[in-house]
């Protein structure tokens, strides 16, 4: 029940956390994010709220923004982790490594831009740097010791961590260094990033392209305060490229739209000691939809996003419109499983539709359905499940 009471007061919390670029006088702009505990209101509502407070007083460079950014975050969150890369696919009928996080996050960024973009009034090239910080304390799944599904429709009681460590013999949890002693983890790490915006985004159009390269560097001696552990280092490259088809509208709203949008990234992660909320956006699985988070977890993957859009009408709302998104996704992952000697490699690709409630631009609220293309994959949540359907409450892209 205290956990509960917990996850309540943190929705309550991230009702704020949920508006997104406002102005609130002066110099200063709000954005924020939020996600969602599966387990609680199947994952309809926000349990992880975070905010970003951003500072353009200052003028480094006539017509270029200068910004300080101070980010700070809190939520509660779960894990879930289907396959064990040291044991092999036919060994994976298993429970998973299922547990609750409490988490606080905070950040400090410093951003400025050079030259003019071609679309809208925002700079071309904005180069960052930054500091982030979290404190995170794993617990026991809110669901431990009840029945739940696990793979191939299995059904079998949740375990805690340390039942599901002794069952497994991984007791010095060299998978997952910051669950190790009491499960406390103080993680910091230090990023640079590089964002070209020649893109003219809104609701219902998208034309033009962003580029972004961003270095992230955790060292040991920043990662060892607490039981918990890390080290590990992560390069990431984006190209993203959209043209509007077809846009019909009025003088009162927009009608329809058809938008075509790409997403090429590559990533390559790794290090000594992974730690598990990083291993979840190095995972080829988490970035080919349909497949489960955390899971075909390499060094390095790249993978192409492609996507149809159909957008409108309005509804009577401006900023509230219905969408369709056709997708087409494929993703090849290479190189050792983390925190392992073990490697792999593995071809991923799935296509389906999303149906969704487009709100200003920031949240999309509906439903997936995703057909995963037959090979030598499995979506581990699903097991030999082909058409594999969630809610969803953003576009990936």
């Amino acid at each position: 029940m205290k956990r509960k009471l917990i996850a309540l007061l943190l929705v309550l919390m991230t009702a704020v956390a949920g508006l997104s670029a406002f102005d609130i006088g002066g110099d200063w702009t709000i954005n924020g994010t939020i996600d969602q505990h599966p387990e609680i209101l199947i994952g309809f509502i926000p349990t992880y709220g975070e905010v970003t407070a951003g500072y353009t007083g200052l003028q480094l460079m006539e017509g270029n923004r200068t910004e300080i950014q101070l980010t700070v975050g809190a939520g509660y969150v779960e894990r879930r982790f289907w396959m064990d890369p040291s044991d092999s696919k036919e060994k994976m009928k298993m429970t998973p490594l299922t547990f609750d996080v409490l988490q606080v996050g905070w950040g400090l960024r410093f951003n400025q831009g050079f030259l003019d973009s071609p679309v809208g009034d925002k700079d071309l090239i904005t180069l960052s740097i930054g500091y982030k910080g979290r404190y995170e304390d794993a617990m026991n799944s809110m669901v431990a010791g009840k029945k739940n599904k696990a793979a191939w429709g299995e059904d079998r009681t949740v375990p805690t961590i340390d039942e599901f460590f002794a069952e497994h013999a991984w007791k010095n949890t060299r998978l997952y260094p910051d669950l190790r002693g009491d499960h406390q983890y103080l993680a910091s790490s230090l990023f640079f990033n590089f964002f070209l915006d020649a893109m003219e985004d809104t609701l219902t159009t998208n034309d033009g392209y962003t580029l972004e390269f961003q270095a992230d560097w955790a060292p040991y001696g920043l990662n060892a305060a607490l039981d918990g552990k890390g080290d590990y280092y992560q390069f990431m490259l984006e190209a993203v490229g959209a043209k509007t088809l077809y846009h019909y509208k009025t003088e009162r709203m927009s009608w329809f739209s058809i938008v075509i949008i790409d997403r090429l990234r590559a990533n390559w992660l790794s290090g000594e000691l992974v730690p598990t909320f990083v291993q979840k956006l190095g995972s080829l699985g988490r970035q080919v939809r349909g497949y489960s988070s955390y899971t075909y977890g390499t060094e390095f993957y790249v993978v192409n996003n492609f996507d149809i859009r159909f957008t409108g009408p309005d509804m009577g709302v401006d900023g509230i419109s219905p969408r369709i998104n056709l997708f087409f996704d494929i993703g090849y992952g290479a190189g050792r499983y983390f925190n392992t000697d073990r490697p792999g490699s593995n071809l991923l690709a799935s296509t389906g539709a999303q149906f969704t409630l487009s709100i200003f631009d920031i949240i999309d609220l509906g439903y997936q359905l995703a057909y995963l293309i037959p090979g030598d994959t499995y979506n581990f949540a699903k097991g030999d499940q082909r058409l594999v359907g969630s809610f969803t409450f953003f576009l990936d892209f």
